[in-house]
């Protein structure tokens, strides 16, 4: 890949990264995606982006497709390419940006898995945990904090990790959290979940070695890493019997679902979660009615009767 290319790219990495204020993630996705862009373009002998033409970027969306990469990543992609070209676009490298008009293969709409009341009331109770999993009940009383604020508050995994003592304000039950794009917002902290937390405090000081303001900590008394905190959800779903794999972002989207089931406030839900348009929180009506109709089937004495012949 050329130099003058390289710099671009590099260029734009800085911009999503320091004047717009992506997440890590986001920014490591943009330049995964771009990196394997211009990669095809070396590959195509495309060596300057003037000579870039729709036709190309319809052959690299053909090229993926060829290699087994997924719809939903192809469509990544290219809002990845689009994003650059629009930067470059502003910037008045290039004069029109061929990735526009692109489409991505479809793909189909798979729900996000939702945990069931049953198994949220078992990830709260201390008294279903397996012993073996909880050799220290002091790792148990965070892990039930952790899982109690992912619950109340439907964080990311990201936010939650960062949460200072700073950003709670107890006698509220409020919480500030800073989110994608380093937009701020304030949710609310259920009832069990400040018992939980102010569990975790009391147990907390035992570990906190120095002075750090961050509500997580490990045994070290160092910061718990996203990888650790999937980890322990894990761990103590394994403790409470519950079938399912646990996972933060699952958390998130149960919460979701239960509050959408509960209001019907599908604005309310997307201030709550943080969500710039209200398409990404509209899944949730989907998986909502979804949820209904497994309980109508359950329940109705005569959904699945069957007709008989006359």
């Amino acid at each position: 890949m050329s130099n003058k290319l390289q710099y671009m790219l590099k260029d734009y990495i800085f911009h999503i990264e320091k004047v717009i204020n992506y997440s890590p993630n986001t920014v490591a996705s943009y330049n995964r995606d771009l990196i394997s862009f211009l990669f095809f373009c070396e590959k195509i002998e495309i060596n300057s982006i003037n000579s870039l033409d729709e036709k190309i970027i319809r052959d690299f969306v053909s090229h993926l497709h060829r290699n087994g990469i997924s719809p939903k990543s192809i469509k990544r992609s290219l809002s990845s390419l689009r994003s650059f070209l629009n930067f470059l676009l502003k910037k008045k490298i290039i004069k029109i940006n061929f990735a526009e008009n692109v489409k991505s293969p479809k793909a189909e709409k798979n729900l996000p898995e939702i945990l069931q009341h049953s198994d949220i009331n078992l990830l709260a109770n201390y008294k279903t945990k397996k012993i073996e999993y909880y050799k220290n009940n002091d790792l148990l009383v965070r892990d039930v904090a952790i899982f109690e604020l992912f619950y109340s508050s439907g964080l990311r995994l990201s936010e939650l990790s960062n949460i200072k003592f700073s950003n709670i304000n107890f006698n509220e039950r409020m919480l500030r959290i800073t989110g994608k794009g380093n937009k701020t917002r304030i949710v609310p902290i259920g009832s069990k979940a400040v018992i939980a937390i102010n569990s975790w405090v009391d147990v907390r000081k035992k570990y906190s070695k120095n002075s750090s303001n961050l509500l997580f900590i490990g045994k070290s008394g160092k910061a718990m890493s996203v990888r650790n905190i999937q980890l322990r959800m894990n761990i103590l779903a394994k403790a409470s019997g519950v079938e399912q794999k646990l996972y933060p972002h699952k958390l998130r989207h149960t919460v979701a679902t239960h509050l959408l089931e509960s209001s019907g406030n599908i604005r309310a839900v997307q201030e709550f979660l943080g969500h710039e348009n209200i398409s990404t929180t509209q899944i949730y009506t989907h998986l909502d009615n979804q949820y209904l109709m497994t309980v109508y089937d359950k329940v109705h004495p005569r959904s699945k009767k069957k007709l008989n012949k006359e």
